[in-house]
């Protein structure tokens, strides 16, 4: 037996049994059946397959596995026997897995689509609060026909996927991203408690602008990193007020829109502000809108390094600030987002390790997961979308600071949780 890291070693093919978990060496990826290269030996027929390979040995994974390979027994000296042919691999293994590839590339240029649309969507966010935040009203026809499209995607008949996304940010404008993501947030909301056309599009239009009054903040509060001073803070909680002050000057900015952008940091309990009110005298919409931002506050904060991730922000939400919130609307976001919201880092099968980079919104307990794997390249690297694969399961979620540093490197865990949808919405609305 010849032992390497970790307690590891290799091990003949011929001693495997169904239980024991192990690593194909020195086999590409693309030239085995399997979906991985590191997995827990299932059945006979998965040691048959390998044996067709001419694979002779495999590395053992005793702490992953449910029993330990056999132990070989001592030969007596004698000629060695003469080689039989292997039996071929069936060709429907590989028929499997290239359909399953096929699925992934799907699932990756859907990400990929989302990734693109976004950062035009922020970009097109950010012309629009600069120019209204200046008093150039003209361009509220654009921010309505932006607003109208995003909103009427979640109120298509299509199953909705939401994407956690990779994107290199500007840090010092994120006051754009933040408002693009609380509004895709409140929408997933809203159309998970039946809002109406008309609630839903001005839902939208009041999370785009939610936070217009920050403008008039300077930025060297609005990203201090540090605890704010009464002063700064004082100021800080003035920006619903200005918000409403900036948008005031467009003739046709829905006053229920109005509502959002003034109540969306209003609490149930009264602890809010800028008026104190309480749940009887906070607007339905805005109760959405507050839901939304202080998830993306958690998860979001301007020091990485004190962001929660989703699955912790959603829980302190519930145990520690329920009160903040309409319980019936944090009950739907939660179980909108799913227990293991995208972003989330999580172990497969009590084995695999992986992140959850897309959620459907109508099955949210059956994400989409991209996996750790080392022989396989990190560009190229899988995506399990358990909707498809039910002998696949999440069994637990770790947080990203407890990771090796080659798998955090993999996975590449977002600093900054960035939340969108299938980008269609920009097109035309099909008849």
């Amino acid at each position: 037996m010849t032992k390497l890291k970790d307690g590891e070693y290799l091990v003949d093919v011929d001693l495997l049994r169904p239980g024991v978990y192990i690593k194909l060496v020195g086999v590409p990826w693309y030239r085995h059946p399997f979906l991985t290269s590191s997995f827990r030996i299932k059945d006979f027929e998965q040691i048959e397959t390998l044996q067709s390979l001419e694979i002779a040995k495999v590395i053992c994974v005793p702490d992953k596995g449910l029993v330990a390979p056999l132990k070989a027994k001592k030969k007596k000296s004698s000629p060695p026997p003469a080689k039989l042919h292997s039996t071929p691999v069936p060709d429907a293994l590989f028929k499997e897995k290239k359909e399953r590839m096929e699925k992934l590339k799907e699932k990756k240029k859907s990400v990929a689509r989302a990734e693109q649309k976004y950062s035009l969507s922020v970009q097109q966010v950010e012309k629009l609060m600069r120019s209204i935040s200046r008093g150039n009203m003209q361009f509220f026809e654009e921010a309505e026909t932006f607003s109208k499209n995003l909103s009427r995607y979640f109120l298509s008949d299509y199953e909705a996927l939401m994407h956690v996304l990779n994107l290199q940010m500007d840090k010092s404008d994120t006051v754009y991203y933040h408002s693009m993501n609380v509004t895709v947030l409140s929408l997933i909301l809203g159309r998970s408690i039946e809002l109406d056309e008309d609630e839903m599009h001005i839902l939208a239009l009041g999370g785009l602008f939610h936070d217009i009054g920050k403008s008039k903040i300077e930025k060297k509060i609005l990203h201090k990193k540090g605890k704010l001073t009464k002063l700064e803070a004082e100021l800080l909680r003035k920006h619903p007020f200005y918000g409403v002050d900036i948008l005031s000057g467009c003739d046709n900015y829905p006053p229920e829109a109005m509502e959002i952008v003034y109540e969306h940091h209003e609490r149930c309990c009264g602890g809010g502000y800028p008026k104190g009110l309480e749940r009887e005298g906070i607007g339905k919409l805005a109760k959405i809108l507050a839901i939304a931002d202080f998830y993306d506050s958690l998860i979001n904060k301007h020091d990485p390094t004190l962001s929660l991730t989703p699955y912790q922000a959603l829980s302190y939400m519930f145990s520690k600030r329920a009160s903040y919130f309409e319980p019936d609307y944090l009950s739907a976001f939660i179980q909108c987002m799913g227990i293991y919201p995208p972003g989330t880092v999580v172990v497969i099968n009590e084995e695999m390790i992986g992140m959850v980079i897309s959620v459907n919104l109508s099955k949210p307990l059956l994400p989409s997961v991209v996996i750790y794997d080392p022989q396989i390249p990190k560009k190229e690297a899988l995506i399990l979308g358990l909707e498809d694969e039910p002998e696949y399961s999440i069994t637990n979620s770790i947080n990203p600071a407890k990771l090796a540093p080659e798998v955090f490197d993999y996975l590449s865990p977002r600093s900054r949780m960035i939340y969108f949808v299938d980008p269609e919405f920009l097109e035309p609305k099909k008849e």
